[in-house]
């Protein structure tokens, strides 16, 4: 019975720190250059996501996404990434540093933009 409770020890331990990683949104080694939070867009326009990205210890590369829906995967440390144009109203772009497995190890920044 010790080895199933080490189990599902360990299984709430990770589901907590997904929780306080997710709370949090912004990390001063993660960057968006550009555009700025809170930027508007024009319909028809795609978006330049400027970024600098320097991973903690564990962290092999880092993932982006729109409105918590993956959009690409950042190889770089520091590029600009060209997200599609988006559809009308308010979006959140995030940049979430992964480790070698694509799972998320707390290290996450994001801004809004809205396209009108």
């Amino acid at each position: 019975m010790g080895g199933k409770w080490n189990w599902i020890s360990r299984l709430l331990i990770a589901a907590s720190l997904s929780l306080v990683a997710t709370a949090s949104h912004s990390d001063p080694n993660l960057k968006i250059l550009s555009p700025e939070d809170g930027a508007t867009f024009k319909k028809g326009e795609s978006i330049a996501v400027k970024y600098d990205i320097k991973p903690d210890r564990g962290g092999d590369h880092s993932h982006i996404y729109v409105d918590h829906k993956e959009a690409g995967i950042l190889r770089r440390k520091k590029a600009t990434f060209t997200l599609s144009p988006l559809p009308e109203g308010e979006h959140s772009i995030c940049l979430k540093v992964v480790n070698k497995a694509h799972a998320p190890i707390g290290q996450e920044t994001c801004i809004m933009v809205t396209r009108k």
